[in-house]
């Protein structure tokens, strides 16, 4: 792509004048005395650097919607992530009358979706569920990168199809139908001790002895195209630790344990990206010229920067009237998983942490900013005008750049994108600007 160097500046300046000819449109001119003009300009060949790189955590508690699964990615490569969590009296003190005998307890996780394959041939798991032995802090902020030490043997395993679309008919407070769920019975010699436990007072003693379950894929193994990330909704009240009972009194008492956002939840998560995806982030190949690529769920977003940008300055007083940042998606790279909704471009600072741009909080909010994923014309479009204003009003600043990345980073969706050196539909800059001086 060509670059807006010292060389264009001549070029642009004939568009500058040639422009400023015309009967103008846009910003500043009602403010123009009669039969003056400003000069305004579009291009669209500004140099773009841009390269993938490994998004090294995000946090993954306080989210609702947790992730457990195995999927072999085609395209990315093998991607695991697994659940800690607590799990919580429901009231306090609680008391399980006289003489209290264990009759099953349960774990019910409601799903709220999945990503990758959930078809029989493709979509079966195999699940471990084990025991914490470590405290979880329920109002600590916990990353993808995070893991707590669980018990060596699993409370219990299973294989298993996963069904997001048929109820569960089982009669839980008085309901007869649960959502989709992932349900599993958990040993006997676990439900005694819940029932037997001495420290039932209160939560803060409950953590004490019951730290947590962790619940996580048990395959060694996961071919590309096989498995998938199953997406649970632990705000549904149907996701408890569920104990069946009976005592003295009655003979068919159940008692559920909380598991939502009032718990330290989080997931965490493991990697083994593809060959492809090791290339794509080795900074001595220059892959990102043509294919760049974004994951979602500590995966991997776009760095990029636009290094001649300032130059516009050498022409003098520069309003960036407007500035649209294309991605184009690889077409080839297409396929039924799904893009993700939306991305976001944010600015990075000197420890290259990812901070929101000024135009994200214009108030037309996604109408003016951009960013959710045009299916007909197969890109995604931002406008960073206000952004890029910035960097070009304050020449003494170090730019580092910008991140484009998933807006929703705890979902399992990806894409491969053009980058700016792509031959037929690159990443692109358009830019309207005006010389107000």
């Amino acid at each position: 792509m060509p670059k807006l160097k010292k060389l264009l500046i001549v070029p642009v300046l004939l568009i500058l004048f040639a422009s400023a000819c015309q009967e103008p449109e846009g910003i500043g001119l009602e403010v123009l005395p009669d039969g003056e003009q400003m000069p305004i300009a579009w291009v669209d060949t500004f140099s773009i650097e841009a390269r993938t790189v490994r998004i090294d955590s995000v946090r993954t508690s306080g989210r609702g919607t947790y992730i457990i699964g195995d999927f072999g990615d085609p395209i990315f490569g093998r991607v695991k992530s697994q659940m800690f969590t607590q799990f919580r009296l429901s009231a306090e003190p609680t008391l399980f009358g006289d003489q209290p005998q264990l009759d099953s307890v349960i774990l019910n996780l409601a799903y709220s979706g999945a990503y990758g394959r959930i078809d029989k041939l493709k979509g079966t798991h195999y699940f471990g569920v084990f025991e914490v032995d470590e405290d979880l802090v329920d109002d600590s902020t916990y990353y993808s990168d995070d893991v707590a030490a669980v018990a060596a043997l699993p409370l219990a395993e299973v294989e298993f199809k996963p069904d997001l679309l048929n109820s569960i008919e089982v009669d839980v407070d008085g309901d007869t139908l649960l959502p989709p769920s992932f349900r599993l019975r958990l040993p006997d010699d676990f439900g005694n001790r819940l029932l037997n436990s001495p420290n039932l007072a209160s939560n803060d003693l409950f953590a004490e002895e019951f730290k947590g379950l962790n619940i996580r894929s048990l395959a060694a193994t996961m071919p590309s195209d096989f498995g998938s990330l199953l997406y649970f909704n632990l705000d549904n009240r149907a996701s408890a630790l569920e104990l069946y009972f009976r005592n003295s009194e009655d003979d068919s008492l159940s008692y559920r344990f909380d598991i939502n956002n009032q718990n330290a939840i989080y997931t965490n998560v493991e990697r083994e990206f593809s060959q492809e995806l090791v290339d794509a982030m080795d900074e001595n190949q220059n892959i990102g010229d043509q294919k760049l690529y974004i994951q979602s769920l500590a995966g991997t977003r776009i760095r990029a920067s636009f290094p001649f940008l300032r130059e516009l300055n050498e022409l003098g007083a520069v309003a960036i009237n407007k500035a649209e940042l294309v991605l184009p998606v690889d077409e080839v790279a297409l396929d039924d998983f799904g893009l993700p909704a939306i991305l976001a471009v944010n600015r990075i600072n000197a420890g290259d942490s990812a901070l929101v741009i000024i135009d994200s909080f214009e108030p037309n909010g996604i109408d003016y900013y951009g960013g959710v994923y045009n299916s007909a014309d197969q890109e995604y479009v931002f406008n960073i005008a206000r952004h890029l204003q910035s960097v070009l009003s304050n020449p003494d600043e170090v730019d580092y750049g910008i991140y484009i990345t998933s807006l929703n980073a705890v979902d399992g969706k990806r894409g491969v994108f053009n980058g700016p050196e792509h031959p037929t539909r690159p990443m692109k800059l358009r830019m309207t600007y005006t010389i107000i001086d």
